[in-house]
């Protein structure tokens, strides 16, 4: 019996880096990790992550998971040198920075029958945003990335109200989209737009994962959940989302 191949997918922001706004004041600024879209610095790894990311070194395959778009995950400085990678959300399978041939097979007949369910969606969602009245209504916008449609974004000038969120909620159950939403903004997202099966679709249809190969999943937020659960093995940090919600859960 072969031993396998160790494969890992893994998030990116505040997994193995973080924004310089979300380090400690006295934290070392001194592993540059991302910049911005003007090539200023932005993210950093503290000496955890530097540490982890030396380890995920070592696996025999390494692929990117991240809500990150083909284009911003270009200024993560770090070497992701690896075939493939998975970007805005799960909606892109990355070969060699080009979207996957397979991939785009995959989900080329429902490009075009999603692209208008989401214009549907913000179209009725403007019209539900001006009947409550508010001051200033939430924003609505179609977010594509290399041709495919992404998400619907839903942006708040301050926090979403309650009947807003309840808006959003009507909607994406009415066009058969997934809702993702927290203080102040909203995604309904198509069924393709989803890390779980990003991942799955590369292990089992580009990687073909073999009964001896072992998969880690790193993540730090409840939104990572669905691809760490196609790994054997998960791993978060403790500082984070997801972690603060499964002590909640063991108490």
């Amino acid at each position: 019996m072969s031993q396998g191949r160790f494969i890992v997918l893994t998030d990116l922001d505040d997994t193995l880096f973080a924004s310089e706004r979300a380090l400690p004041a006295d934290a070392p600024r001194t592993h540059l990790a991302a910049t911005d879209a003007h090539n200023q610095p932005l993210s950093y790894q503290t000496s955890a992550q530097r540490a982890l990311w030396a380890l995920t070194q070592r696996a025999d395959i390494v692929v990117p998971v991240t809500g990150r778009t083909s284009y911003a995950i270009d200024r993560v400085t770090l070497p992701l040198t690896g075939q493939y990678r998975i970007a805005s959300h799960g909606a892109l399978v990355l070969e060699e920075g080009a979207l996957a041939p397979e991939w785009h097979n995959a989900i080329a007949p429902q490009l075009s029958a999603t692209r208008q369910t989401l214009d549907d969606a913000a179209r009725t969602l403007r019209q539900a945003f001006a009947a409550l009245g508010e001051p200033i209504a939430p924003t609505c916008r179609v977010l594509e990335d290399m041709g495919v449609p992404v998400y619907l974004s839903i942006k708040a000038s301050g926090t979403l109200s309650h009947q807003a969120h309840a808006a959003c909620v009507s909607v994406a159950a009415g066009h058969g989209l997934t809702l993702h939403a927290n203080a102040r903004n909203a995604a309904l997202r198509p069924a393709y737009t989803c890390k779980a099966a990003a991942c799955r679709f590369v292990l089992d249809q580009l990687i073909k994962r073999q009964p001896e190969d072992t998969v880690i999943g790193l993540g730090d937020s409840l939104s990572d959940v669905g691809f760490m659960g196609v790994s054997d093995f998960a791993l978060a940090p403790t500082n984070s989302q997801l972690w603060t919600h499964v002590k909640e859960l063991s108490q």
